[in-house]
């Protein structure tokens, strides 16, 4: 049975603006002209086909009603994944967290490894006539132009709310503060946690289950990509070290 407060919550819940201020966290899709190169279409297509059922599983009606079902919505073309919140409040900054992570550690057992950043700002989403514009979607697809690993940075845009919150936020474990990989270099950046979305709470087992996965991802590529690889697992070790 449904809490008075939460009753209440569902009863006055804001409606979804197309312009508002919200978080925005986008996604890249790394190396997909090779991945189409190198393996077979059914293959391929298989994989997309999984991950596309775990991006559209974000929208369903499977969340605690605290939040809303309606709160995140994702849009998704060719090589790229967009997730929007419906505004900027703490609340959808929780679900976005987990959401995000999840969907990021999906991927990467899917064997589709990206990157990505996430911002905040006024925004326009109109999902039915397909119109998405504002600064925070340039932001985030300029900072993860930069970045050389795979994982996800969070904009200064998006941190300055994170930092507001940060003492109340459910899941403000998920965020770091670490040396990130970026194609000029190492810089200081919070970062979202994607390993501990991909199984056991022990730490030691996510470690030994991310760096399984780079192992993996090694097979399917060769040269310079590899760089990447390697960020990552330079990451991995930073974040886990005791």
């Amino acid at each position: 049975m449904k809490t008075k407060k939460v009753q209440e919550m569902i009863r006055t819940k804001k409606p979804w603006n197309v312009t508002a201020k919200r978080f925005v966290c986008f996604f890249d899709i790394m190396g997909f002209k090779d991945m189409v190169m190198r393996d077979s279409h059914i293959n391929i297509y298989n994989r997309l086909d999984e991950f596309s059922k775990a991006r559209k599983s974000l929208e369903l009606p499977n969340i605690p009603d605290f939040y809303g079902n309606d709160s995140l919505k994702t849009v998704s073309f060719s090589d790229t994944i967009v997730v929007f919140t419906k505004d900027d409040s703490k609340e959808c900054l929780e679900l976005l967290t987990f959401a995000a992570s999840w969907l990021f550690g999906k991927a990467i057992q899917t064997g589709i490894p990206m990157k990505g950043a996430i911002s905040h700002g006024d925004m326009s989403v109109n999902i039915a006539g397909q119109i998405f514009f504002g600064q925070p979607l340039i932001d985030a697809y300029l900072l993860e132009e930069e970045l050389a690993f795979y994982g996800i940075v969070i904009h200064n845009s998006a941190e300055e709310i994170l930092n507001q919150n940060i003492k109340e936020l459910v899941g403000k474990e998920k965020y770091i503060d670490c040396l990130v990989p970026f194609k000029t270099g190492k810089i200081n950046h919070y970062i979202l946690d994607w390993f501990s979305s991909i199984g056991d709470k022990n730490r030691e087992i996510q470690k030994k289950n991310a760096l399984e996965l780079m192992k993996k991802q090694r097979e399917h590529t060769s040269g310079s990509p590899r760089r990447y690889i390697d960020n990552t697992i330079d990451v991995i070790n930073q974040i886990f070290k005791e």
